[in-house]
């Protein structure tokens, strides 16, 4: 039975503490009689914050919203094609933030974000994006020509 559950937290071992506690969270909510769908949009609120704070994989935030959702038939399917479709809306934002601050870019920029398959990687473009002035602000570790001081 140890190996079924971990016998401190009543949770799968292969599961992080926070997701269960987001898990317990959210049930509790319920008991105390909040509106399903409330709770539903705080959960996923939730999920996404354990993604960007690298508790979960964006593939590990798929398989959860696959149960989630009831999806039983083909639950490895769908979390590639949620996987697929999440890391495209983030590719998508760090462009769109790059066009409307009019930071010109390359095809090659273009193609390397939309084809890029971490979130975390996209996630610290997005960052970027909001302040870069020039591509290659986008891909290098500073953002700003200026120096550590400020000047």
């Amino acid at each position: 039975m140890a190996d079924q559950q971990d016998d401190q937290q009543g949770r799968p071992p292969d599961e992080p503490p926070e997701l269960f506690d987001l898990y317990r969270f959210s049930t509790t909510c319920l008991e105390l009689g909040i509106p399903e769908d409330r709770v539903a949009g705080d959960f996923l609120f939730g999920l996404e914050g354990l993604r960007q704070d690298g508790v979960l994989r964006v593939e590990d935030v798929a398989r959860v919203r696959a149960d989630a959702v009831g999806e039983r038939d083909e639950p490895a399917q769908w979390a590639a094609g949620f996987a697929a479709g999440y890391l495209s809306a983030w590719a998508a934002a760090v462009l769109r933030v790059l066009d409307t601050r009019g930071v010109e870019y390359s095809k090659e920029l273009y193609r390397g974000v939309n084809l890029c398959p971490d979130a975390e990687l996209l996630t610290r473009f997005l960052d970027r994006a909001l302040t870069a002035t020039r591509q290659a602000d986008l891909v290098t570790k500073e953002t700003s020509p200026r120096s550590a001081d400020g000047s």
